[in-house]
């Protein structure tokens, strides 16, 4: 097998290091994992508003049948609640609950200590290009969906 191009080791490693921040992640609390905490941090960029499953989907690029399921154990959990949508029943609408903004409020220090774990050596310049360099291919990835 022929060496891997640059190109081809940051596409394979994206998948390589969300699966280990996975892993590594979801031992950091044995009550929520990394797929249920991202959920309730893209749910919070919609700040007041509470979102449908869908749109919450959307957002976080992942099927509906995903969140509704992650979505079912943060409720039982008391982290979310579902609601109906009064102007359309067919659409469920998520919200956080305050007990749920209690526990990561709690637990915020050990988050920010586990990202400056992820991130230690990397200098604010490299950061910076890292940042950059995700955001662009944020952009062309947007781009690729809109001609499927």
């Amino acid at each position: 097998m022929e060496k891997l191009t640059q190109r081809q080791y940051v596409f394979g490693a994206l998948f390589v290091f969300a699966n280990k921040l996975q892993l590594i992640g979801d031992r950091l609390d044995p009550n929520i994992t990394m797929k249920q905490w991202f959920l309730v941090a893209m749910l919070s960029q919609f700040g007041e508003k509470a979102p449908t499953i869908s749109e919450l989907a959307a957002f976080m690029g992942c099927s509906r049948q995903n969140v509704k399921k992650l979505a079912g154990r943060l409720s039982e959990k008391g982290f979310l609640q579902l609601q109906k949508d009064p102007e359309d029943s067919r659409q469920t609408r998520l919200r956080v609950t305050g007990a749920c903004k209690d526990y990561f409020a709690a637990r915020a220090g050990r988050e920010e200590q586990w990202l400056s774990q992820v991130f230690d050596g990397i200098s604010q310049a490299q950061l910076d290009g890292l940042y950059h360099s995700m955001k662009q291919l944020e952009q062309n990835i947007g781009r690729m969906e809109e001609t499927l």
